[in-house]
């Protein structure tokens, strides 16, 4: 073994540096690629989420999404479209680099499908690995879908933003653990805790919790509901958020129309 030096984590304990030591030179390659292997699947960044809306098939707009480090928001607009909600557009200039609104200047057959392919297709090239949404309920989409998935891109459609899931941080496979690797003690681990919930979330939680409690039955009433419950000290845009925590944390389900199914 004279010539051959690997280092380890400083964190290693002298019985795990004691049993190291009596591994041949080939075990501790094989120890020191799987841990190299183990870190580098823990830290590779998520990819981006590319969602595209056709606004002249979906009116309903989840602001939340906006603003996400993960997500490019595209917005594609028809040109006899001009209302757009206060908290949608809020979000829109909030957050420029990652969010645009695409309005057309023009209308034929089909142009805003047209458009919208466009743009996952500049988008595509620019991000092979990132993961490419379409909001609409237009199956015509569905053979564009098709064929970014045979290209190995992810790509989806979805009716609504209720069914819009973000994709995880890739992995790479990991190679199985060296038979020759010492077993090591493992450390007191503490139990997997559900997602925490910021303080706001948590205090309109414990209000909906309340059996005096009167819950919205819709995504607009609740919204008001959050506001007035948090003193009217936040904006719109800033409940819908919350609205949107507690929804991914599953304490509740927003239907197409709007209609809210608590799960508290």
């Amino acid at each position: 073994m004279s010539g051959v030096f690997y280092s380890f984590p400083p964190i290693a304990s002298v019985k795990i540096s004691t049993r190291l030591a009596k591994l041949s030179v080939e075990g501790q390659r094989k120890f020191v690629l799987h841990a190299q292997a183990m870190k580098a699947a823990n830290t590779l960044p998520s990819p981006i989420n590319h969602i595209f809306v056709d606004f002249e098939n979906v009116h309903e707009v989840d602001p939340a999404v906006i603003g996400n480090k993960a997500v490019k928001f595209t917005l594609l607009v028809g040109p006899r479209q001009s209302k757009l909600e206060v908290p949608l557009v809020e979000q829109l200039l909030k957050h420029p680099d990652s969010a645009k609104m695409v309005r057309l200047t023009s209308s034929g057959r089909n142009a805003l499908d047209f458009a919208l392919a466009y743009y996952v297709g500049r988008a595509v090239v620019a991000d092979p690995t990132g993961s490419f949404h379409i909001v609409s309920k237009d199956k015509g989409y569905d053979p564009l879908i098709a064929h970014l998935q045979t290209k190995h891109i992810r790509a989806r459609r979805h009716d609504s933003f209720d069914t819009l899931d973000f994709a995880a941080p890739a992995k790479l496979p990991t190679p199985n653990p060296p038979a020759a690797a010492p077993k090591l003690k493992a450390q007191s681990r503490s139990k997997i805790q559900p997602s925490i919930l910021d303080e706001r979330t948590t205090k309109v939680l414990e209000h909906l919790r309340m059996p005096s409690s009167t819950r919205p039955k819709y995504r607009k009433k609740l919204v008001s509901f959050v506001v007035a419950c948090l003193g009217h000290k936040i904006t719109e845009a800033e409940a819908l958020n919350v609205v949107e925590k507690l929804r991914r944390a599953g304490h509740l389900a927003i239907g197409e129309k709007g209609a809210v199914t608590y799960r508290l």
